[in-house]
């Protein structure tokens, strides 16, 4: 079991309910945020282990724009995102940005599986700390 802190941010009420059930019957410790604005506060307030990022929200890229927001406070830099997206597979796609403009860790297609969320979370927070143990 973890204790690690996830936020997980999206407009979808259905989606972050479900998340924290399953991320939550795995030990981790899970807020929720329905938009970026409230999610940058929640981490102003304490800061989180892993963000779980919705790409489209109030408008079709916010994602990219709170992880860009996270980027450029110094405080949030650290924080790995995964980005959760149904972008790919929408008339949006052309929006999106190159990747390199980007502060995501991981992707995960929209639906995906309770198993694949798991996966991907336990991924990530692994390659982040063996990351961390190596930066002096």
């Amino acid at each position: 079991m973890s204790n690690e802190r996830i936020l997980v941010v999206d407009d979808d009420p259905i989606y972050l309910r479900s998340s924290k059930a399953v991320l939550e019957s795995h030990g981790y410790r899970v807020d929720t945020a329905p938009d970026g604005s409230e999610a940058l506060a929640m981490m102003e307030r304490e800061k989180p282990d892993l963000v779980i990022l919705d790409v489209m929200m109030d408008w079709v890229l916010e994602g990219v724009s709170i992880s860009q927001e996270m980027m450029s406070r110094r405080e949030l830099q650290g924080i790995p995102i995964i980005m959760v997206t149904s972008i790919r597979s929408s008339e949006y796609m052309g929006m999106f940005p190159q990747d390199q403009y980007l502060h995501v860790n991981s992707w995960l297609d929209k639906p995906c599986s309770p198993d694949q969320l798991l996966s991907e979370v336990a991924n990530t927070l692994a390659r982040h700390r063996e990351h961390q143990e190596k930066s002096p």
